[in-house]
């Protein structure tokens, strides 16, 4: 008899996906892997999703929510994504593996100062260098 509750048990609908890049560092790192499972619901503020926009798959934070229409951000940026429809939300993050090693539901910190300051400095030093950036 297995020791595992019903509600332990890992959900059939629950997809890994793997985490590139910083934009949500740092609860969501590089090289994690994500568990995202499909909402059957509109996501709620504060939430980290998966969307798809046109050109990729993003890991975002719902930062606002209006009729059919949300806006996301990245814990580490500075501005927010362009609007996106709520039907293009794929799924909701509910776990994260780090390093093999399944995280406890106190990997969402969500933003921090220091995120912003970073993602700041990153976008100014871009600039400097020549590489673009946001204004």
């Amino acid at each position: 008899m297995s020791s595992e509750s019903p509600s332990s048990a890992p959900s059939q609908a629950l997809r890994w996906i793997p985490v590139r890049g910083d934009s949500m560092w740092p609860s969501l790192r590089d090289g994690d892997v994500a568990g995202v499972e499909p909402l059957s619901r509109e996501p709620r503020l504060g939430e980290v999703v998966l969307a798809r926009f046109d050109d990729a798959l993003v890991l975002h934070r719902v930062c606002a929510v209006g009729e059919g229409v949300l806006s996301l951000r990245g814990d580490n940026a500075v501005g927010e994504d362009p609007p996106i429809a709520a039907s293009r939300i794929l799924g909701c993050v509910a776990r994260v593996r780090r390093r093999g090693v399944e995280l406890d539901s106190a990997w969402d910190g969500g933003p921090s100062r220091l995120g912003r300051l970073r993602a700041v400095v990153r976008g100014r030093v871009a600039r400097w260098l020549g590489r673009g950036g946001r204004s």
